[in-house]
């Protein structure tokens, strides 16, 4: 779905996202900026079934997964996320100011060069595999996110046109394995004219998870969007998720994300406001 720039703000919160442009719609998927000088706490980061490039111009960004052993780690100023189909801790100690933008599972596969379960609930180094393009997105100083977004559009467009293209062998699927309830699967294999079996293999090739797994997690994240007041972007689909029964859906939910829709929506009213972020207590933050 293609949208204009759309902002959110609350107090001093403020949300812009911005879909790509046209030329680069078969790798980009939307450019978004956060500029959050109220963070502080940490939260909890839920799944997204889909990579970015994220760049941290002010505090640094800490993750810690969910194991009692887990240690924080501190991501690189300009990082790249691959899928993420576990919830985990994140942290800025006051002032979270990013520059982004959400890659297709094609775009990511020309950015990373590998594929996408080598990347599975994972950020690294951009200049670890692109080092020239970590450069080049990395805003200037005092840059701002308009001019920095059209600057990025053109180095993005100059890079995946020297990259050559990938097709996405499975492209076919994903609107069915985001509204299916039953046999999703199998009618997904059948749209991209292919075994059940062959399409399982390719698709977790793809996007690093097996397909019933991508789909629980996109159709939660689509409950997310749902249950929101303001999301970043709107749940393309419209229509609310299709489950079983009223059970099953928060049972789904709180498998993949830990918490009840009810907790959820109370955590919004009086916390972060951003769609994939829930304030936590009880959690020890890193020595930043």
């Amino acid at each position: 779905m293609k949208k204009s720039a759309m902002q959110l703000q609350t107090g001093q919160r403020l949300l812009t996202h911005a879909p790509a442009p046209e030329a680069l719609c078969g790798q980009v998927l939307a450019f978004v900026h956060r500029d959050d000088p109220l963070a502080g706490e940490v939260v909890r980061v839920l799944p997204e079934v889909r990579s970015s490039i994220q760049i941290m111009v002010a505090d640094p960004y800490w993750l810690r997964e969910t194991g009692d052993d887990a240690a924080w780690s501190r991501l690189p100023r300009v990082a790249l996320w691959g899928p993420r189909h576990a919830w985990c801790y994140g942290y800025a100690r006051s002032h979270i100011k990013v520059y982004a933008l959400g890659l297709t599972a094609s775009g990511m596969r020309l950015v990373f060069g590998a594929p996408a379960f080598r990347l599975l609930n994972k950020a690294v180094p951009l200049d670890m595999v692109q080092p020239g393009l970590a450069r080049a997105l990395d805003p200037d100083p005092g840059e701002a996110f308009e001019p920095w977004r059209e600057r990025a559009s053109g180095v993005l467009l100059a890079f995946f046109q020297s990259a050559g293209a990938i097709v996405d062998p499975v492209a076919p699927a994903l609107d069915i394995l985001a509204t299916a309830d039953v046999n999703a699967v199998q009618h997904a294999a059948a749209a991209c004219g292919i075994s059940e079996r062959q399409f399982r293999r390719t698709f977790s090739a793809f996007y690093g998870v097996p397909p019933k797994r991508y789909q629980r997690t996109l159709r939660v994240d689509r409950m997310l969007r749902h249950l929101h007041e303001a999301p970043w972007e709107d749940d393309a689909f419209g229509e609310p998720v299709a489950f079983a029964d009223q059970p099953h859906a928060i049972r789904e939910f709180r498998a993949l994300l830990g918490i009840t829709p009810r907790a959820y929506i109370r955590a919004k009213r009086t916390g972060d406001r951003t769609l994939r972020s829930v304030p936590v207590i009880g959690v020890t933050p890193p020595e930043a």
